[in-house]
């Protein structure tokens, strides 16, 4: 321990001993101040570290979701999870400092603050009182009169248990001056060693989880590199695009107009068309169609499922809208509905009409399957076995439910007996002859199948089914008699069954 003070020296309470307390309690009081004001900093300190570290927690949370969000790149999402897990790894050792700070660092400031400092003032305020006492008994001595001895009794006894009150008080506050001043360097400079080495682990465990990334770090920053590069050339080439582009003439919007068959997205033709609704109302909406998956559909929002207009377009036809009042408008025709359409302009009008129909033609091409025509697949099912046999059969028992279907015996144009063909879209069989007549009229009027030759898809055969010859000649032939072209029958030669192209076109107008 080191001495402060000496107790021979406060015996004879000499003027330097009282210049020592008086040193001594001024530096008490300054170390007192500095402690105090130190440990509300110290407090300030960990209070603001524990929101940095709630706020920092708060950002790798933010780092991990935004790893989620890159989860398709596997370099984004793999450099986000690695540093977000050292960070925590930081985050988690800077909580364990502050933790220390605050049970070892502040709280023996603190106690050494409320404790020995308020010790020492006890035994100052004791010492003062003592020293007080002795005065008024070493006066009350000094003026006790010669002449009156029971006087000069009592203040000499006062004043010798004055003296030694104040000697027992002198030593015990020598003493604690001698202990507080030990003992303030060793409980400062262990609170001191105590916070180096909380910063000297924090610090060491953050150098540590950093160090381990260094090797990624580099082999990211090569790869940043790169993707600087990649991304200059490719801002470059988008500059020239966007130059070259805004040179065109912006005013048409021709680029939707392209029919591509062979689209890796299956889209063979999209734009924006209007479509009349079939309410009461007749409003009409813009909406985003397309032609896909031999289907006409169209859908508001991107992610909305669409809603189809034509099932399958081997089933409809299209045509000008030459009665509506608004303009570029055209008709998609199908046996159960007809949508009314308007396109922007008249360019785009031709570029749907033509897409529609190169579809049409397209999908009786491509749908044609690899198979035998429905009679020679009735052979095969009454003479061969195996797996699919029942459906062959069925679809053989269908066909001749078609040809059950009223007026299907006859051929509906000229009543030929037994025909062998048929418009699928009009939903009618057909004679050979009258057959070519529909073939030369195109497939937006008329498509024409072979009952013997083709193959037959399902809902072709329900089609056919639910329509037949003499519902769809009560439509069609309503009104024969007011025109001058007349039916043919049988028995008409080639030439005259001609006139039947311009009955189906008049009639169908």
């Amino acid at each position: 321990m080191t001495v402060k003070l000496d107790f021979e020296e406060c015996l004879k309470d000499s003027p330097r001993f009282r210049a020592d307390i008086e040193e001594v309690e001024m530096d008490v009081n300054e170390l007192e101040t500095r402690l105090d004001k130190l440990v509300k900093q110290c407090h300030t300190m960990l209070e603001a570290g524990k929101v940095f570290c709630q706020n920092s927690k708060n950002f790798v949370a933010g780092l991990r979701e935004l790893g989620h969000h890159f989860s398709p790149d596997n370099t984004m999402a793999e450099c986000l999870d690695k540093f977000s897990k050292k960070l925590s790894i930081i985050l988690e050792a800077q909580g364990d400092a502050i933790e220390t700070i605050q049970k070892n660092v502040k709280s023996k400031l603190h106690d050494f603050v409320k404790q020995d400092v308020k010790r020492f003032k006890d035994v100052r305020k004791e010492f003062e009182r003592c020293s007080e006492t002795l005065d008024n008994a070493l006066n009350r001595n000094a003026q006790a009169p010669r002449g009156k001895q029971h006087e000069v009794e009592e203040a000499s006894n006062a004043m010798l248990n004055a003296r030694k009150a104040f000697r027992s008080g002198a030593l015990d506050y020598v003493l604690e001056i001698n202990v507080i001043e030990s003992k303030k360097k060793t409980d400062v400079l262990s609170a001191v060693l105590e916070l180096m080495g909380a910063q000297a682990q924090f610090f060491q465990q953050g150098h540590q989880s950093l160090k381990e990334l260094e090797t990624y770090r580099k082999t990211l920053s090569d790869e940043q590199t790169q993707l600087v590069l990649n991304a200059a050339r490719e801002k470059r080439d988008m500059e020239q695009k966007h130059a070259a582009i805004k040179k065109k003439d912006m005013s048409h919007d021709d680029s939707i107009m392209d029919y591509c068959a062979d689209a890796a997205t299956g889209i063979v033709m999209e734009g924006y068309l209007y479509k009349r609704a079939s309410n009461a109302f007749k409003t009409w909406s813009r909406r985003w169609f397309s032609i896909q998956k031999n289907q006409l559909v169209y859908q508001k929002k991107f992610k909305e499922q669409p809603t189809i207009v034509v099932e399958d377009l081997r089933l409809c036809t299209v045509k000008l809208g030459v009665d509506q009042e608004r303009r570029f408008c055209f008709e998609v025709v199908s046996p159960s509905k007809t949508c009314l359409l308007q396109a922007d302009s008249e360019k785009q009008q031709q570029g749907w009409i033509t897409a529609v129909q190169n579809s049409i033609a397209s999908a009786f091409q491509d749908r044609r399957e690899d198979t035998l025509s429905p009679r020679d697949r009735c052979s095969s099912v009454s003479a061969g076995s195996g797996v699919g046999q029942e459906s062959e059969s069925s679809s053989c028992k269908a066909l001749e439910e078609v040809q059950a279907i009223p007026g299907n015996g006859h051929c509906c144009d000229c009543g030929e007996p037994g025909p062998d063909w048929a418009s699928i879209n009009l939903g009618i069989t057909l004679c050979i002859v009258c057959s070519g007549i529909h073939r030369s009229l195109g497939v937006h009027f008329s498509k024409v199948r072979s009952l013997t030759l083709d193959s037959w898809e399902p809902e072709l055969i329900r089609l056919m089914c639910e329509l037949g010859n003499s519902a769809i000649n009560r439509i069609y032939e309503a009104r024969i008699d007011e025109i001058t072209i007349k039916k043919p029958h049988p028995l008409s030669p080639r030439f005259h069954n001609c006139s039947l192209k311009q009955l189906i076109q008049e009639l169908s107008d």
